[in-house]
C-alpha cells in the first residue's frame, strides 16, 4: 500500500498495488489511496472503505457485498461483474463508473474455447446508495432489486434492461437517464427529476411516479404500463368541495368539515391566494404555476410537489413539510418559513422542512428562513437577499450562483 501511495503521488520506489482474486473480507481500507489498483475478483466482504480513494481501479468480478463504501470515490472504476449486496454507498461517487455484465472466457492455446463464456450480472440488490452520484455510469442489465437510491445523482444513467423492481428513486435526479427495457414493477420515483429520461418499453406496473418532472414523451410511455403518474387521483370531490370542506373543518377546530386531502392532484395554475390550508395535505400534487400569495399553510404537507413558477408571496409556511418539493423559478418573497412554535409549550416547535428541495432560480428575497431545515437543498441562482437563515441546517445544500446582501 505504501508502495502504491508513492505511485500515485510520482516519488521513488512506486509500484502498483495487485490483489488479484485475494481474500480481503472484513479489511480496514477507509481513507486509502487504491486509485488505478488491480483488484480483479478479490473479496471485499464487509470491507470498511469508508472514503477511500478507488478511482479508476480495476474491480472486476470482485465480491464487495455488506462493503462499508460510504463516501468513497469510485470514478472510472471497472465494476463490471460486480457484488455488491447490501453495500453502503451513501454519498459514495461512481460516476462514469462501468457497472455492466462482465463476460468470462476460457482460454486454450491464446483463443477462446467455443461456448465456454460466462456472463455475470452486477448485483446492487438492497444496495444503500442515498445521495451517491451515479452520472454517466454503465449500470445496463444489473440487479438492483429493493436498493435505495433516494436522492443520488443519476444523470445519464445507463439502465437499459435493469432490474430495478422495488428501488427507490424518491427525489433522484434522472435526467437523460435511458430506462429502455427496464423492469420498474413497484419503483418509487416519487420527486424524482426524470427530464429527458427514456422510459420506452419500459415495465411500470405499480411504480409511483407521483411528484416525479417527467416530459410528455416519458408520460406518453409510460400511460400504458399501469405506473401511477403525476396529477392522476382516484378522489372524486372537486377542488372547490375540499376547499370549503376543509375551511368548516379549521374553524370547527376538526369537529367539522373535513381536512383537506389535495394528494397528488393536478392543481396547475390553481388560486389558492389567501385561503387558510393550515394542515392541508398537498403531497404529490402537480401545480405548477399556481397561487398561494397570501396563503396561510401551516403544518401543510406539500412533499414533492411540482411548485416550479408558483406564486407564494408573504405566504405563511412554518413548520410546512416541503421536502423534495419542485420550487424552480417559484416566487416566495417575504415567505414565513420559520418553525411554529406551541402555544402552550414554547419549548415544542415543528421546523420548516426544505430537505432535498430544488429551489433553483427561487425569488427568496426577504424571506425569513430562520430554523429551517434544508439538508442537500438546491438553492443554485435563487435570490437570497434580505433573506434571513439564522439556525437553518443546510448541510449539503447548493448555494452556487445564488444571489446574497
Amino acid at each position: 500500500m505504501r508502495k502504491h501511495v508513492k505511485l500515485m503521488e510520482g516519488r521513488i520506489g512506486g509500484q502498483r498495488a495487485i490483489f488479484v482474486l485475494c481474500d480481503l473480507r472484513g479489511v480496514n481500507l477507509s481513507n486509502m489511496d487504491l486509485r488505478s489498483a488491480e483488484l480483479t475478483g478479490s473479496r471485499f466482504d464487509q470491507a470498511q472503505m469508508v472514503k477511500t480513494r478507488l478511482t479508476g481501479a480495476n474491480l472486476f468480478a470482485a465480491d464487495m457485498r455488506m462493503a462499508n463504501l460510504q463516501q468513497a470515490d469510485l470514478s472510472k472504476a471497472d465494476m463490471r461483474g460486480i457484488t455488491l449486496r447490501g453495500a453502503d454507498l451513501t454519498k459514495a461517487k461512481l460516476r462514469d463508473t462501468d457497472v455492466r455484465e462482465a463476460v468470462l472466457a476460457v482460454y486454450r492455446g491464446g483463443k477462446p474455447l467455443p461456448q465456454a463464456f460466462d456472463g455475470r450480472i452486477p448485483n446492487l440488490a438492497a444496495v444503500l446508495a442515498h445521495a451517491a452520484d451515479f452520472t454517466g455510469s454503465k449500470m445496463n442489465g444489473a440487479i438492483t432489486l429493493k436498493a435505495d437510491f433516494s436522492d443520488a445523482n443519476m444523470r445519464q444513467v445507463d439502465l437499459r434492461g435493469a432490474d430495478l423492481r422495488g428501488a427507490n428513486f424518491r427525489g433522484a435526479t434522472l435526467d437523460g437517464a435511458n430506462l429502455q427495457g427496464a423492469q420498474l414493477q413497484e419503483a418509487d420515483f416519487a420527486g424524482a427529476v426524470l427530464t429527458d429520461a427514456i422510459l420506452r418499453d419500459a415495465l411500470a406496473e405499480g411504480a409511483n411516479f407521483r411528484g416525479a418532472i417527467l416530459d410528455p414523451r416519458a408520460m406518453s410511455d409510460l400511460r400504458v404500463t399501469g405506473a401511477l403518474l403525476p396529477g392522476t387521483t382516484d378522489g372524486a370531490e372537486t377542488v372547490e368541495v375540499l376547499l370549503a370542506a376543509h375551511a368548516e373543518w379549521v374553524l370547527s377546530a376538526g369537529r367539522n368539515g373535513k381536512r383537506g386531502d389535495f394528494s397528488g392532484r393536478d392543481l396547475m395554475g390553481q388560486d389558492f391566494r389567501g385561503h387558510n390550508l393550515t394542515a392541508a395535505r398537498f403531497p404529490f400534487t402537480l401545480a405548477r404555476r399556481s397561487l398561494w400569495t397570501n396563503a396561510c399553510l401551516v403544518m401543510a404537507d406539500l412533499e414533492c410537489s411540482d411548485l416550479r413558477d408558483s406564486h407564494a408571496d408573504g405566504a405563511d409556511l412554518r413548520g410546512a413539510n416541503l421536502e423534495r418539493a419542485h420550487l424552480g423559478g417559484a416566487f416566495l418573497q417575504g415567505a414565513n418559513l420559520t418553525p411554529l412554535v406551541s402555544a402552550d409549550m414554547p419549548d415544542r416547535r415543528w421546523a420548516t422542512r426544505l430537505s432535498g428541495a430544488r429551489l433553483q432560480g427561487a425569488d427568496l428575497r426577504n424571506a425569513d428562513l430562520r430554523g429551517v431545515v434544508a439538508k442537500g437543498a438546491d438553492f443554485t441562482g435563487a435570490d437570497l437577499r434580505g433573506a434571513k437563515l439564522d439556525g437553518a441546517e443546510l448541510e449539503g445544500a447548493n448555494f452556487s450562483q445564488a444571489r446574497h446582501d
